[in-house]
């Protein structure tokens, strides 16, 4: 289908409505009503299969997928597509179906429909194959009790499956057509997308929370904030989801626009090259902790409004889970000690100290799409040098510096996550620092770090497995296989006509029926 212009839209739209008006009544002949987004990232195909890779994230933000559990602004699992959840047994959990439901083709969501959904995830070459989740969920098989019920039994035990099946790419989906490639059960249907650039969606008549306000949802790939906030001010999206934070602190000083605010789980953090390179040297890695200002950091790049110094890799909103009695202290003259200490002087006055007879210049890499991901490079870069650590920095793609990362080609990979999109502590330490973690490039293995996350998954209380990941903040803390700098606050800005629009401390709900735009 062409990727028609929003302006063509409107216009279509607009004279439809007009020579209808004669024959339909006045409720019938109300203007379709459009809502443009502006969001950092865009979809990675035409075709972006929710459940394959990191698709979810944007499929389930613009209302087309769901899962079958979802995560409340309280951050605690919601029924969604499941009414029912139960955990029966240390393996087996129990799920009851929400009655009603449609797939967009019409089509009933069936326990049947659920099972062959998720045995798309391990089915290797199918759009939706995502081993990462595949590693996460350890499902053995999947029991048909009846119609509307199923029972997932996992591999090992793990108590954070039910919040697993939060992730947006556990999506419920039934295989495309070339008319409809992909089937989701959200309040909006799929149309078309163009990738890095756009994602447009119609309003689902059948939708099972009710029909939507909106007939129309784009969303606008804009990875540069400042360039989305020009186009909010132009006319041309409705609201940008990451708005500049010096902007958005100007804009609340004088009482302008419509803002909105709230503190998310989301980490921006340093993953560092750890089995070899300078940091491989623990001495050097704690040195760069110790050097980076993060206070500092937060008030350059975020304006006072946008976020939080890191103290470990959960943000003091998690309190459920966070360790209070960690810490990460800026002290560049303990960092310039230990240095000395070790060896690690700067022999030949170039400023720059030296390890194995080299000059230590760290290659730091990071990415578009988050305003203050280039901001706290350049910073970090003056900090380490101010304690004779040369650094290298520049831009890249976020998937080609996690090659590099893991080639040894760079020494450090500047990164923002949402450390808890499940509401539960396992997801970021089992992804990026168990040793056999989907995303941990660093090269970090740690026997004792991997047997406490499984012991932390094989428990089934919440008083039994906060210590355990006490532990697991303090080990990160002490072997900074991650290290975190700062824990971000969401700020977006609207037209002044936007409504039902709320953020979510996870960042992975936006689209919902009650989105609308004021006429």
């Amino acid at each position: 289908m062409p990727n028609y212009s929003r302006a063509f839209w409107t216009k279509t739209l607009a004279a439809t409505c007009l020579a209808a008006a004669a024959l339909l009544s006045p409720a019938a002949a109300e203007t379709k009503l459009e809502m443009v987004i502006a969001a950092p990232f865009g979809p990675k195909s035409s075709i972006p299969d929710p459940r394959a890779r990191q698709n979810g994230w944007l499929s389930n933000r613009a209302g087309v997928s769901e899962t079958l559990i979802g995560i409340g602004y309280d951050m605690t699992l919601q029924p969604r597509l499941a009414t029912g959840f139960e955990n029966l047994s240390e393996r087996e959990w129990k799920i009851t179906l929400r009655e009603g439901v449609k797939f967009h083709d019409g089509s009933a969501v069936t326990a049947q429909a659920v099972k062959e959904s998720f045995e798309k995830l391990s089915e290797e070459g199918h759009p939706g194959n995502n081993p990462r989740l595949v590693k996460l969920l350890n499902i053995e098989s999947i029991e048909l009790v009846d119609d509307k019920t199923l029972v997932f039994r996992t591999s090992a035990p793990n108590s954070a499956f039910l919040w697993s099946l939060t992730e947006p790419s556990a999506a419920v989906m039934k295989d495309g057509t070339d008319a409809m490639p992909l089937v989701g059960t959200g309040p909006f249907v799929f149309e078309n997308a163009e990738t890095d650039k756009t994602y447009v969606t119609t309003g689902f008549a059948d939708y099972w929370g009710g029909a939507p306000k909106l007939d129309r949802l784009v969303i606008d790939a804009i990875s540069d904030p400042s360039v989305a906030a020009l186009a909010l001010q132009a006319g041309d999206v409705d609201l940008v989801t990451n708005y500049p934070e010096p902007d958005f602190a100007k804009l609340l000083e004088e009482g302008k626009g419509q803002l909105f605010s709230e503190a998310t789980a989301r980490l921006f953090f340093l993953q560092p090259r750890v089995n070899d390179g300078p940091l491989s040297n623990q001495t050097v890695l704690n040195a760069v902790s110790l050097g980076l200002d993060r206070d500092t950091i937060v008030a350059a790049t975020l304006a006072g409004v946008g976020g939080q110094s890191a103290n470990g890799i959960f943000p003091a909103s998690m309190k459920s889970w966070v360790n209070g009695d960690i810490s990460l202290s800026y002290d560049p003259a303990k960092a310039q000690a230990m240095l000395d200490e070790a060896g690690i002087t700067d022999s030949d006055g170039n400023g720059i100290r030296e390890l194995n007879g080299e000059d230590i210049v760290l290659k730091i890499r990071s990415y578009e799409g988050r305003a203050a991901l280039r901001p706290t490079l350049e910073i970090s870069q003056i900090m380490l040098q101010q304690i004779g650590l040369g650094a290298e920095i520049a831009m890249g793609e976020f998937g080609a510096n996690n090659e590099a990362l893991k080639a040894g080609e760079i020494d450090l990979h500047l990164q923002a996550w949402g450390t808890a999109p499940q509401g539960d502590p396992d997801y970021f330490p089992s992804t990026l620092v168990a040793t056999d973690g989907s995303y941990n490039v660093s090269g970090y293995s740690n026997p004792e770090l991997d047997a406490l996350l499984k012991k932390g998954r094989s428990l089934f209380s919440s008083e039994e497995r906060k210590p355990v990941y006490a532990e697991v903040q303090a080990i990160i803390n002490r072997d900074l296989p991650v290290i975190p700098l700062f824990h971000k606050t969401q700020v977006s800005v609207g037209n002044g006509k936007v409504e039902g629009y709320r953020i979510h401390p996870a960042e992975t709900y936006l689209a919902s029926p009650e989105l609308a735009i004021a006429e």
